[in-house]
């Protein structure tokens, strides 16, 4: 093949890439369009990480997770799709694979079957929600602290079938005072998102309260693991950029998140365990990091994902933003979240940092 139909075929299947990811899907026109908020909300968020990395932050952790989600949403659902959470797996295995496994694991330790009453705390656009939904036939409803994101969860389910619609139920609500009364779910979930809170007592609480006695209690977290050093120059920007990347109070260690659990409430610690930690145990050189879609350099399959993607996306949306088409504040909610894909990869690597530490308990039927 002479150079010239080298560089056709190449340029072929850039341009099929290009139309695949940005063409046909509208994801991407509510990345660029938006809804005319991101020029204020961008701002006034990225003024709460505006410190040093070793000063703590203060700002109230409901208002900055509904802001982060005001303006960080949209690129979600482009990037990762309807389920805002990271999976684990094997080397052949997909990314929505991965995904899959995660949700299903959550249906099988809480024993969902049809009929069920559950609850999903932090339930984002409600992919997990319908996957779960989908899986054991369980009655979920899912409560958000953005309104924007239950209006998506909402707008995407009207689409489905009438099975679906029956089960999957979306509330707009502070999950540390949610609007149910006292023993209403048979079961309660939580995916990456307790993280959110700093302090999880009250949290952790309203779980307890809302479960039914008898009831099983799952939270899969972010965490710092024990490799974390405080003191640590590196390890504090790369804690800090996830934090600002993601929408994030400062986080907290594992031990941490156990301890908030046991003093605050009376759940019997069943099982706590590091999902990422098994992963590696479980599949050893045949492991998929959980953060190896944002660690390619170059992927068709993870184009979104990879860094090269990433880069394209950086310049279509500065070009948009400078010539007046896209929103004002697109290219900087874009760098946010370039700083979380940077330092989770990091963090990810060094290990002093885990997606999925796992929490399972069970609140007494007495």
């Amino acid at each position: 093949m002479g150079v010239f139909n080298m560089i056709l075929v190449l340029g072929g299947l850039l341009a099929a890439v290009f139309v695949g990811n940005y063409m046909t899907d509208n994801s991407v026109s509510r990345v660029l369009f938006g809804k005319g908020h991101k020029k204020t909300d961008i701002g006034k968020y990225d003024g709460f990480y505006d410190r040093d990395s070793g000063t703590p932050l203060d700002h109230l952790d409901q208002e900055g997770t509904d802001l982060y989600y005001n303006v960080a949403t949209d690129f979600y659902e482009y990037g990762w799709g309807q389920s805002f959470h990271f999976g684990y797996g094997h080397t052949g295995e997909s990314r929505p694979q991965s995904i899959s496994k995660l949700e299903n694991f959550i249906a099988m330790r809480l024993g969902l079957n049809d009929g069920v009453k559950v609850l999903d705390m932090g339930c984002g656009v409600g992919g997990p929600l319908r996957s779960i939904v989908s899986f054991s036939g369980a009655d979920v409803t899912g409560v958000t602290i953005n309104q924007y994101q239950v209006d998506r969860a909402n707008m995407i389910t009207s689409q489905l079938s009438d099975y679906m619609k029956k089960r999957c139920h979306y509330v707009q609500g502070d999950f540390t005072k949610i609007p149910f009364p006292d023993n209403t779910f048979d079961a309660v979930y939580t995916i990456e998102a307790m993280v959110h809170k700093t302090d999880r007592s009250d949290a952790f609480q309203e779980a307890f309260r809302v479960l039914k006695p008898g009831g099983l209690f799952l939270d899969i977290d972010w965490v710092m693991t024990k490799t974390f050093d405080p003191t640590n120059p590196a390890h504090q920007r790369m804690k800090r950029g996830i934090e600002h990347g993601d929408g994030l109070p400062e986080m907290i260690t594992q031990q941490e998140a156990e301890d908030f659990l046991k003093n605050s409430t009376d759940f019997e610690l069943l099982d706590h365990y590091d999902i990422v930690e098994q992963s590696r145990e479980v599949y050893g050189r045949h492991n998929y990091p959980w953060y190896g879609p944002l660690q390619s350099g170059f992927s068709w399959e993870g184009w979104r994902q990879s860094s090269f993607g990433r880069a394209v996306l950086d310049v279509v949306c500065i070009t948009l933003e400078t010539i007046g088409i896209a929103d004002e504040g697109t290219v900087q909610t874009k760098r946010m979240l370039d700083d979380a894909a940077i330092n989770l990869v990091a963090a990810g690597e060094a290990e002093i940092f885990t997606v999925s530490d796992y929490m399972l308990g069970r609140k007494p039927k007495n």
